[in-house]
């Protein structure tokens, strides 16, 4: 029995001993296991930072990008308004050219047109001294006015020349209308007719009397007195006081007025 019980003492303790090395095989297999696993965990985190920064990377990337398509585009941009300016500047340079040939001319014309406008004035004058004396007071005076006009340095010459043709238009409007005017004859206030810028006839203030102005002798002459009605009547014609109307009147001729 004891021998038995030595003997299994000695199998169990040869077990052990046998077990002994396989135990310290297997602590050693661990403790490699575990360092691979620590370094591919190492790795794996590596890995993870790697493609953060790759990422991150890619992203500055693309933002460069964009800021470099935006910038490329805005290049562009600027390229075609540069362009644009310098076709401006080249029609300013050319519409600067036009304006200086322009004040050149306009130069000229001013020593051109000057005497002629100062040539106007002065036929415009002499015309209404001559002409059949109506309105006297205020076609003298509108020449006058544009004597003092041509005078004037603060008025330039485009104002000048509209002025001088707007007197001349006017007195030509004159020839295509009746006119009214109380005035004075002799000792006497009258009403004067105007027929266009051919006669001229008056009524008396009491209606009793008429006459016409004679070119030939530069006076007013007795009118008979079967023109007094028709006289009257082309004065209320003229002051829009009546409808227009045949109006039986002496209008002079090339040799003067027959009464």
């Amino acid at each position: 029995i004891s021998r038995q019980v030595r003997r299994s003492g000695w199998r169990a303790a040869g077990f052990a001993l046998l077990l002994l090395p396989g135990l310290a095989l297997s602590a050693g297999n661990a403790d490699k296991m575990g360092q691979a696993l620590d370094a591919a965990a190492a790795a794996n985190t590596a890995a993870r930072a790697s493609q953060q920064r790759i990422n991150q990377i890619d992203d500055q990337t693309q933002q460069m990008l964009e800021h470099y398509r935006a910038a490329t585009f805005q290049a562009q941009q600027l390229n075609v308004y540069a362009q644009q300016l310098e076709q401006l500047a080249a029609a300013q340079d050319s519409e600067k050219a036009s304006l200086q040939r322009q004040l050149a001319d306009v130069d000229q014309t001013d020593q051109q047109i000057v005497p002629l406008m100062l040539r106007m004035v002065d036929s415009l004058d002499k015309f209404v001294s001559q002409d059949l004396p109506f309105l006297r007071e205020e076609r003298q005076e509108r020449v006058a006015s544009l004597k003092r006009l041509m005078t004037d340095p603060s008025v330039n010459v485009a104002e000048k020349y509209r002025r001088i043709l707007e007197a001349y238009q006017v007195e030509a409007g004159y020839g295509l209308t009746l006119g009214a005017e109380r005035t004075q004859v002799g000792d006497k206030m009258v009403d004067v007719l105007r027929v266009g810028r051919t006669a001229l006839f008056y009524l008396s203030a009491d209606g009793d009397s008429a006459g016409r102005w004679d070119a030939r002798q530069g006076r007013w002459v007795d009118l008979s007195g079967s023109y007094i009605g028709d006289v009257r009547k082309g004065l209320r014609i003229a002051r829009e006081q009546t409808a227009a109307d045949l109006l039986t009147l002496p209008m002079p001729t090339l040799t003067g007025a027959k009464p």
